[in-house]
């Protein structure tokens, strides 16, 4: 066996043709830090399965990340929405872990392609909706009105409280002390009175 005889396609003076990038195909590996398992256990204390539970709290703390919300407070409203379930659907036509409300954010969701019934893309979208309402109204305003409330339906508001009360025990919302009876006044007066307290 013999080598071929250069010729114009064996010996070439032209440059040689930059080789052809091929695109990268690895798989995204979830980070499990500190913070996906402390909503890890949070979810695990509050009853939720452990079938996904891992997967939820990656979910919860990049939602988290990316709007500036507390991981706690999201996972707080999936133990009050769904306990977890991906598959939840209410009777009120809310689906998934956060229970989203179709006939309010279904025609949205559908338009950006998003899967409401997918953990990632569920937590996403209720994450974007909550953090919207929070910055909105307050944070307890925004989760009374992330469960539906309007303001100008006075029949909504006991059942809004009940929900906020329920995430608020999730989240261990400690409430603030009674407001001092004293006036603001009566305030100045006593600190000029008892510069180092009573």
């Amino acid at each position: 066996m013999a080598f071929p005889e250069p010729n114009a396609s064996v010996l070439s003076t032209q440059r040689p043709e930059e080789p052809v990038q091929e695109p990268s195909f690895q798989t995204t590996v979830m980070s499990v830090g500190p913070a996906v398992h402390s909503v890890e256990a949070f979810l695990t204390n509050h009853g939720v399965g452990q079938a996904n539970c891992t997967r939820l709290a990656s979910s919860i703390v990049n939602s988290a990340r990316k709007y500036n919300l507390d991981s706690r407070l999201i996972a707080s409203i999936i133990i009050v929405e769904s306990r977890g379930n991906p598959f939840a659907i209410s009777d009120r036509d809310a689906i998934g872990v956060m229970q989203i409300h179709l006939p309010t954010w279904g025609y949205a969701a559908d338009r950006e392609g998003i899967n409401l019934f997918k953990i990632e893309d569920n937590i996403d979208f209720g994450a974007r909706i909550l953090k919207n309402y929070i910055s909105q109204f307050g944070v307890w305003e925004g989760v009374k009105r992330y469960n539906g409330f309007f303001a100008e339906d006075s029949t909504s508001e006991q059942s809004a409280q009940d929900y906020v009360q329920k995430v608020q025990r999730l989240y261990e919302f400690q409430p603030a002390p009674f407001p001092n009876p004293i006036s603001s006044k009566e305030n100045e007066v006593s600190r000029n009175l008892f510069p180092y307290g009573r």
